[in-house]
């Protein structure tokens, strides 16, 4: 089998074969074009990249190497890492000896779910293997999410709150200014590492800015002001909670709870699964009726 080589940010050539990869695989929301395309063009300057790809059948390899270290495009932004198409036996395999031949060290790709249909090829490829953390989740379902959780849901009726999705343009960029403000203060405050750094807001900006139907922004707001937000990732078949922040003046009523409560809850009505993402934060935990583990890939020698 033959791989064609992308070594261009410029992702455009490469959508109609990632968009046809992305509906043949069973990958997350990371591996999509829009999230690939912009984070090309927001790390352009300092990621080499180095995609292979085919088109029959359809399966996109987005390999890249940032900052000294080769892995997959998004790399410590995206919670979710893999190859994107049918992870059929003879490509896979044909794909784990491409792999192992072009890149070099250090390679670090974090977040393949331990389920991946692409698992054999990074059982071939070399890597050392780890656990790397659990995306607590609630699937698709019936059951009673108020039943489970009273003491909750009696909080969030008495809280005199709502919760709301921000459509207008401008509006959703003071939300996400006023999230992403409020998040970074949080972790400065905690003397927690934001892995938001400024290439990485640009990347969250544009997703905003030119994927409304995928970026999400939603604030819960009491008496008129905005006591919590949350911006997310949308599929058709889920929801993903990609960061959430509160104003500190309300944090006697929990409102980041509140506003995960509530966007559950939507959710739900939905028909939607919802994805809490990686950290053990209690208030995850609380609400998440399932678990998909993540795997860590690396090296950091020369040698496959």
């Amino acid at each position: 089998m033959s791989w064609k080589r992308h070594r261009d940010a410029n992702l455009a050539p490469l959508a109609a074969v990632w968009q046809a990869a992305e509906a043949a695989g069973a990958q997350s929301v990371f591996q999509t074009y829009a999230f690939a395309r912009h984070w090309a063009a927001c790390f352009a300057d300092e990621a080499e990249i180095s995609i292979a790809w085919r088109s029959d059948p359809p399966v996109i390899i987005p390999l890249a190497r940032c900052r000294g270290r080769w892995g997959l495009l998004g790399e410590g932004l995206f919670d979710y890492q893999d190859l994107v198409g049918a992870a059929e036996p003879e490509v896979e395999a044909d794909a784990a000896r491409w792999l192992a031949s072009q890149w070099g060290a250090p390679v670090t790709v974090t977040g393949v779910p331990e389920a991946s249909p692409w698992r054999e090829l990074w059982r071939l490829s070399g890597l050392r293997e780890k656990r790397y953390a659990a995306a607590p989740l609630r699937p698709a379902g019936a059951d009673d999410l108020a039943a489970g959780h009273p003491r909750v849901e009696h909080r969030w009726r008495a809280a005199g709150v709502t919760l709301a999705v921000v459509s207008a343009p401008a509006d959703r960029l003071r939300m996400l200014d006023w999230l992403l403000a409020r998040k970074a203060a949080a972790l400065e405050a905690r003397n927690e590492r934001n892995v938001l750094g400024p290439k990485e807001c640009r990347w969250v900006l544009r997703m905003v800015e030119q994927e409304p139907a995928v970026a999400e922004l939603w604030q819960l707001r009491r008496r008129g002001d905005v006591v919590a937000g949350l911006l997310c990732w949308l599929t058709p078949q889920v929801r993903y909670a990609y960061t959430i922040a509160y104003e500190p003046g309300a944090a006697a009523m929990s409102p980041g709870v509140l506003a995960l409560y509530a966007l559950l809850r939507h959710t739900r009505r939905e028909g939607r699964a919802f994805n809490f993402l990686t950290g053990e934060q209690a208030f995850k935990q609380r609400f998440a009726t399932a678990r998909e583990e993540l795997l860590r890939y690396q090296k950091d020698d020369g040698t496959f």
